[in-house]
C-alpha cells in the first residue's frame, strides 16, 4: 500500500491545530482503503500551545509524526525540512491555518492517480485586503514575466508532489528555497486545481509586511537575474542620458552664453538622480551577493529540538565544493 505524507508546517497555531487535524483526516477518509497516511507537522519554534497539541495527537496516534525546530528558521526552511523527512511515495503540503481547504486534499490524490507528478492549488480569489491582494498579483505576474522559468501564477505553497519530485527538491542546495520556484524549475506533469483561499480560522498571523516583502525579494531574485540585467541597462542608458545632456549644456553656454543655467538647481538635481540610480544598483547587486555569502557559509536550515513518532534526519546542510 502506497503511502502518503501529508506535511504541515506550523507556527503558533494553537488555535487551528485540532480543527486542521480532523477536517485532513475526514478528506483522507475514503482513500483509507487505497493508502496510508502519516501526518508530519513541524513546529517552527512556537511560542504558544502548539507543540502540545501536537505531543497530543502523536500520544493518540502513531501515524502522527511532530519535529519541532530549536528556533525559529522561517517558513521557508521549515517547509523544506518537513518535506525532506517526508517519507511517502507523494506528499501533501498544507498550512495548518485552513485558509487552504483540506477538502480539496482528494482532489490533488485524483490528480496523482491520473500521473500528475505535481497537483498545486491556483488561488482565485483571496480573503484579504484589496490592497495587499492587487500587490500579490502584481507581483506574481512580474515573477513570471521575468523568471527564466516560470511559477504557476497565483499558485501558493499549497500541493502535491510525487516522490520523484520530492527527491528533486532535496537535490537543491539553496538555504532559503522558494519552493514554487523550484518545482517550477524541476519540470514533470503539473496540474491546477482552482479554490478559493478562505480567511484565517484563528489566530493571528505571523505574517509582517517586512517579512512579506524579504518573502517576495528572496522569490525574485530566486528565480530570475533580470534585475541584474535591468542595473546593466539602466547604467547604460543613464550614462547616455548624461552624456547628452553634458553635450547640450556645453554646446547652450557657448551657443548662448546670456541664457545658458547658473547651474545649482540643474546640479542638485542630476547629482540627487544620479545618487539615487546608483544607490538603487548598489542595493541591487548587494542582494544577490548576500544570497551569494549565505549560501557559501554552508549553514544547516534548522536543528531538530524535538521529534515524536519519526526519527530525525542528520541537519540538512549543503555540500562542499
Amino acid at each position: 500500500m502506497k503511502l502518503v505524507s501529508i506535511v504541515t508546517p506550523c507556527f503558533n497555531e494553537e488555535a487551528n491545530v485540532p480543527e486542521h487535524f480532523a477536517r485532513v483526516r475526514a478528506a483522507t477518509a475514503p482513500f483509507a482503503g487505497r493508502y496510508a497516511f502519516e501526518h508530519l507537522y513541524t513546529d517552527n519554534a512556537s511560542t504558544d500551545r502548539t507543540f502540545e497539541l501536537l505531543a497530543g495527537l502523536a500520544a493518540a496516534h502513531a501515524n502522527v509524526r511532530v519535529l519541532r525546530f530549536s528556533r525559529d528558521i522561517g517558513p521557508n526552511r521549515a517547509i523544506a525540512c518537513g518535506l525532506r523527512h517526508a517519507q511517502g511515495d507523494a506528499a501533501i503540503l498544507i498550512q495548518a491555518d485552513l485558509q487552504d481547504p483540506p477538502e480539496l486534499i482528494p482532489e490533488f490524490l485524483r490528480g496523482w492517480e491520473e500521473g500528475y507528478d505535481v497537483v498545486y492549488g491556483l488561488i482565485r480569489r483571496r480573503r484579504e485586503g484589496i490592497v495587499l491582494r492587487a500587490l500579490r498579483r502584481l507581483y506574481y505576474r512580474l515573477v513570471a514575466a521575468l523568471a527564466d522559468v516560470p511559477p504557476a501564477r497565483d499558485a501558493g505553497e499549497f500541493r502535491l508532489a510525487s516522490r520523484r519530485v520530492l527527491d528533486a527538491i532535496a537535490l537543491y542546495t539553496e538555504d532559503d528555497l522558494y519552493l514554487r520556484g523550484a518545482i517550477a524549475h524541476i519540470g514533470f506533469r503539473q496540474l491546477g486545481v482552482p479554490y478559493d483561499r478562505a480567511a484565517r480560522r484563528g489566530g493571528r498571523s505571523s505574517n509582517s509586511p517586512a517579512g512579506l516583502f524579504r518573502y517576495a525579494v528572496n522569490g525574485l531574485l530566486s528565480t530570475t537575474v533580470a534585475p541584474i540585467r535591468a542595473v546593466t541597462l539602466a547604467g547604460l542608458a543613464l550614462a547616455a542620458v548624461g552624456f547628452l545632456l553634458t553635450a547640450a549644456l556645453v554646446v547652450r553656454h557657448y551657443l548662448l552664453p546670456g541664457v545658458a543655467p547658473h547651474g545649482f538647481t540643474t546640479i542638485a538635481s542630476l547629482v540627487t538622480f544620479f545618487a539615487g540610480a546608483q544607490l538603487l544598483a548598489i542595493g541591487t547587486i548587494g542582494e544577490y551577493i548576500r544570497k551569494i555569502h549565505v549560501q557559501s557559509l554552508r549553514r544547516p536550515r534548522g536543528f531538530v529540538q524535538d521529534a515524536l513518532n519519526i526519527d530525525p534526519l542528520p541537519p540538512d546542510r549543503p555540500p562542499g565544493p
